[in-house]
């Protein structure tokens, strides 16, 4: 959002009839500027209560309405002082440009329904498509079938992508600040079609819905309901059913997320019956933002919890994540991320006679670029490789894995 209306502070400030008028109106100011929306309308309105002569204060009432999305309020203030014959000319011209920034926000406030697509496509090539034992390679007495301990192959994929916001124009005084609730669904389809190795093609269709409040600048909060259904070869794997509760907090140079998740793995196969069970994952991550925001660093720490039907899939241990972005030229990025994650298997896992305790390591780099202009107009072009290492004190399930994918995607505004 554009805050035009910031130039509103460069109007003289009339001489104060006393000092207290004088500290209630820097408190208003520090108020705003911190984003007490309701201590500083407290103030502002005190001051004109006093001497409502004093358009600074009226000015800064308005922007304080504008901050709490009550633009009716903010536009009434303005246009008082608007319509003031003794308001400087140049301050006429900074409150039209704020009257017409307060009309596209009110516009767009009221919008109801958002619809935007989205669509990605690329290729990849994977070093180890059949990764981690499967029903295929581990029959009941634990053989191994030639050939199938790694396989390499190259992909094609495509994931179109549908949302949709429902803004029911609500506004919901929380504390100091107002929130505006919204309602966000989003439908998608991924499908990886492997070249050679047609019994590893994957499909997953999504679907996500639930609420979210935005207090500007400061936070968002939400909760959403996911459906996840997997499909492996072309025959359906399972359904995850997954609840997502999420809080991030804004501040200077950066953001703080608080998340969990809770999932209910079903599968179809009954080779599979054993890993059906429940998901549990807590923690959050930390966002930082250098050099103007072209250096962004973030890490994150959750505890991951998974209780199988058959205690030998069943695992807890945390997951560390350390990830860096940079703007290395106009509208391209660097990025890198690792991930660690350290978990400890419940069972025992026949017939070696040991619970499993594995560590597995993520690191990633890759580029991305907007392209602007000429046929590629706003895609976005994403190369990225990404390796994999997993260790376990069962060597079965020791792997090494690399990808290496080009993406281009863009996403489409369809009106309301």
């Amino acid at each position: 959002m554009i805050l035009v209306a910031g130039q509103l502070v460069f109007m003289p400030v009339p001489a104060a009839q006393d000092e207290d008028l004088e500290v209630l109106f820097r408190e208003g100011m520090q108020a705003l500027e911190d984003y007490r929306l309701r201590s500083a309308r407290e103030a502002f309105q005190a001051i004109l209560n006093t001497d409502p002569s004093l358009h600074r204060a009226r000015l800064e009432l308005a922007m304080t309405y504008y901050r709490m999305l009550d633009y009716q309020q903010a536009e009434t203030l303005a246009r008082q002082v608007l319509e003031d014959p003794q308001t400087p000319t140049q301050v006429r011209l900074t409150i039209t440009a704020f009257l017409a920034q307060v009309e596209a926000d009110r516009a767009r406030f009221a919008r109801r329904h958002a619809w935007r697509a989205s669509l990605a496509f690329g290729g990849m090539h994977d070093s180890n498509v059949n990764v981690g034992p499967s029903s295929e390679i581990l029959a009941d007495n634990i053989r191994l079938l030639p050939g199938f301990t790694r396989r390499s192959d190259n992909a094609l994929f495509v994931q179109p992508g549908l949302s949709h916001t429902y803004n029911p124009g609500r506004r919901i005084p929380l504390g100091e600040q107002v929130a505006s609730l919204l309602w966000q669904s989003q439908f998608s389809f991924y499908d990886r079609e492997y070249h050679e190795q047609d019994d590893f093609n994957l499909n997953v269709v999504t679907l996500s819905t639930g609420p979210v409040l935005v207090a500007l600048k400061q936070w968002r909060a939400g909760l959403n309901l996911t459906f996840d259904r997997v499909a492996l070869g072309g025959d359906v794997l399972a359904l995850f059913t997954t609840l997502q509760p999420h809080v991030t907090w804004q501040f200077e140079r950066g953001e703080l997320t608080l998340d969990a998740a809770w999932s209910h793995r079903r599968y179809a196969s009954e080779v599979d019956s054993g890993r059906e069970g429940d998901y549990g994952a807590f923690g959050g991550s930390l966002v930082r933002h250098f050099l103007d925001r072209r250096l962004s660093l973030q890490g994150g720490l959750h505890y991951l919890d998974f209780d199988a039907d058959q205690s030998r899939w069943s695992y807890q241990g945390p997951e560390l994540m350390l990830g860096a972005s940079y703007n290395a030229w106009e509208r391209g990025r660097l990025f890198a991320r690792a991930v660690q994650r350290s978990l400890d298997y419940d069972g025992v896992f026949p017939p070696f006679g040991e619970a499993r305790d594995e560590r597995e390591r993520r690191f990633t780099l890759g580029f991305s670029h907007v392209f602007a202009g000429g046929p590629l107009d706003r895609w976005r072009m994403q190369a990225e490789w990404q390796r994999v290492f997993n260790r376990s004190d069962v060597n079965l399930f020791e792997y090494d894995r690399s990808q290496v994918s080009l993406t281009f995607s863009r996403g489409f505004e369809l009106g309301s």
